[in-house]
């Protein structure tokens, strides 16, 4: 980033100005490719919403009266506060900007507490709690006790949310106080529910179900049936935590009712899980699996992804239990799957934040440019006007002006420096998702990517034996050790300076030579691929595999030659491989042996061709490679081939 000098002339603050502009947009352009895809899927999850908000839109259109005006941003605001995060952001500040310039108190508390609640779903803690705060600033000076309790209600929520169970009691406690003397049976009622989470959530279960009761019986004098249904699921849930079915068993069923009643399909999803985990512990595993497809059918309905995370778990430890582990694993890959997708929502709700803090720091430089200007076209009216006081005017004007210049111009130099910070926040997000050199590329605007390479070298290897260990090993455990077990994959991948492809399962796939070509691309995959097998071996415990355990051992396969690499995908991006080169290196894998490095015969005439190069590049030592000849085998699609098995040759 350039350093800026002190300007000498009001042309060349509007000159550094528009460079950091540019440069606002740029690192923008790489926000919006991921926010765009969160935003896309949020907006088809709720059909009633979409509908409200299009009616708000309408109203606002037909150019009301500034007062609604200010109505209708925050119902907008909030409409959108989790389909389209930006939108409502921008909706509640120009609701707060207009109710504070028309001084409607009451609408300034509900925009605050509105734009807290969109940085709260952006995962933006900090800029919700000064929100929110300012809710209760504005609420206390007006000695509005309806806005009070609302807002210590939305602040033991962000501490909950935080996992500050401390705060959260103390202010939801305040929240419940201040319903209770305005008699607000509904808010009343809420603040129990968030009360009995709070107790829940310490495990301080009787507590817990005092509060929750306490909601339900507020619900039912309101008549408020949906109301009834979160209540009733925690206090099942609850009581199977602490070991009572029978209790469990008659609150879900209650809450199952009434969701069926009000065909509410989230609350149907968390019932049936409940439910399936009670048939589980009770070892009735075909019951156990029907609810819980019965639960992933209504959390897709729902969109409820944290229903349909908890029901591919009930699958898999059902299955597991019946001894079908097929099905098990099949369920631990569909769980893995939606884990990814988490992740890359998160990564589009981290962008979008970061987003909305450029755009507010926007603003603000843009505000101060704009008031330079016109006091400086204030004071050349007057000069204009006056003979006498020209030259007093001009003089005061270019001192004030060289003042405001360089304040200005330190004020863009700490704005430039944050934006470079976020920039490389940024960039760190993107280099999770794509290899640098294509990161670097996209960001120029390369919308279509594909190369091709001829000289590469792609391995595949396997993990023998590790469906039969699923059988032996709880969900956590299985997924624990599989994490382990890739984590130091990757290490060794970047030891070696190869590029990871993809997982699919307990497989893996690497190449070297794409995207940067290599002149040792052969050498530094068979090192790598060695040292491997080295690594599975201390993932068996020699006690445990006398006691009937499997041993994990990983079987791999090389082959060398010409491919064609590329990105795919509009939503997530995926770098990927083609060609015969990538299928004759997976024949090598599956047609190999447990703890050997299956490999053809391009991939022994390019070792034995140029053993010089293993030493380039950070490979510290030169290895003699040592081929062991299988004879020929049939590979599909290929016929008959000649390969080998490769060891380091041992030396005295």
């Amino acid at each position: 980033m350039q350093t800026l000098l002190p300007p000498k002339s009001l042309f060349r603050l509007h000159k550094a100005y528009r460079l950091g502009q540019r440069f606002l947009t740029y690192v923008g352009v790489i926000v919006c490719i991921f926010a765009a895809s969160t935003v896309f899927s949020l907006q088809t999850t709720s059909a009633q919403q979409s509908h409200i908000a299009d009616s708000l839109q309408r109203a606002l259109l037909s150019n009301p009266h500034d007062t609604i005006k200010v109505r209708l941003l925050n119902g907008l605001a909030w409409e959108f506060r989790g389909l389209q995060m930006l939108r409502a952001l921008e909706y509640g500040k120009q609701a707060l900007e207009m109710a504070t310039k028309l001084e409607m108190r009451d609408e300034m508390i509900n925009s605050h507490n509105y734009i807290g609640v969109v940085y709260r779903n952006m995962g933006n803690y900090t800029q919700a709690m000064t929100a929110y705060l300012r809710a209760l600033e504005i609420a206390e000076h007006d000695k509005n006790d309806k806005q009070i309790a609302y807002c210590y209600n939305n602040i033991g929520n962000l501490y909950m949310k935080q996992k500050q169970y401390k705060q959260a009691l103390e202010n939801c406690l305040k929240a419940l106080a201040a319903f209770e003397r305005l008699s607000d049976t509904r808010g009343t009622a809420y603040a129990h529910l968030r009360i009995g989470e709070i107790y829940e959530k310490q495990l301080q279960n009787e507590q817990a179900i005092e509060h929750y009761q306490e909601s339900m019986r507020l619900r039912t004098e309101l008549a408020d049936k949906e109301g009834l249904i979160t209540p009733l699921i925690n206090i099942a849930t609850v009581y199977r935590q602490m070991g009572n079915d029978s209790l469990a068993f008659d609150y879900y069923n209650q809450s199952l009712v009434l969701e069926r009643e009000l065909n509410h399909h989230k609350g149907f999803a968390g019932s049936l899980v409940g439910l399936g985990l009670l048939h589980l512990r009770r070892n009735n595993y075909p019951e156990a699996i029907r609810s819980a497809e019965e639960s992933l059918y209504h959390s897709r309905r729902a969109s409820a992804i944290q229903e349909e995370i908890a029901a591919f778990k009930l699958l898999t430890e059902a299955y597991s239990k019946q001894n079908d582990y097929a099905k098990a694993f099949q369920w631990q890959e569909a769980f893995l799957r939606l884990k990814d997708s988490l992740q890359n929502d998160e990564t589009s709700s981290q962008m979008a934040s970061l987003r909305a803090e450029y755009e507010a720091e926007k603003r603000e430089a843009e505000i101060v440019l704009l008031n330079q200007n016109r006091q400086m076209q204030n004071w050349l009216l007057i000069g204009a006007a006056l003979t006498l006081v020209v030259f007093i005017a001009l003089s005061i004007v270019l001192f004030r002006l060289n003042k405001q210049r360089l304040q200005a111009n330190g004020e863009l130099v700490i704005q430039n420096n944050r934006i470079e910070e976020e920039r490389i926040r940024s960039e760190k997000l993107l280099l999770n998702i794509l290899p640098a050199a294509i990161a670097e590329r996209m960001k120029r605007g390369e919308t279509t990517i594909a190369e091709y390479f001829d000289g590469a070298t792609v391995l595949f290897a396997d993990i023998v034996g590790f469906t039969e260990l699923a059988s032996q090993l709880a969900p956590g455990d299985l997924v624990g050790m599989l994490d382990a077990i890739f984590s130091d994959l990757d290490a060794l991948a970047e030891k070696y300076g190869l590029e990871k492809i993809k997982t699919i399962g307990d497989s893996y796939m690497v190449v070297s030579g794409v995207p940067q070509p290599r002149a040792d691309h052969v050498h530094r995959v068979a090192l790598f691929a060695l040292e491997a097998i080295e690594i599975m071996q201390s993932y068996n415990d020699p006690n445990s595999i006398s006691h009937g355990h499997i041993a994990l051992q990983i079987r791999i396969g090389i082959h060398t030659g010409k491919v064609v690499a590329g990105v795919i995908g509009k939503k997530k991006f995926a770098y990927d491989l083609w060609g015969d080169t990538v299928n004759i290196a997976s024949r090598m894998e599956s047609h190999g042996m447990s703890s050997r490095v299956h490999v053809s015969e391009d991939v022994r005439q390019k070792l034995l061709e140029h053993p010089q190069a293993a030493s380039a590049n950070a490979i510290q030592y030169q290895p003699q490679f040592e081929f062991i000849e299988r004879g020929e085998i049939a590979v599909k699609g290929k016929g008959m081939m000649k390969t080998y098995f490769l060891e380091l040759q041992h030396t005295s």
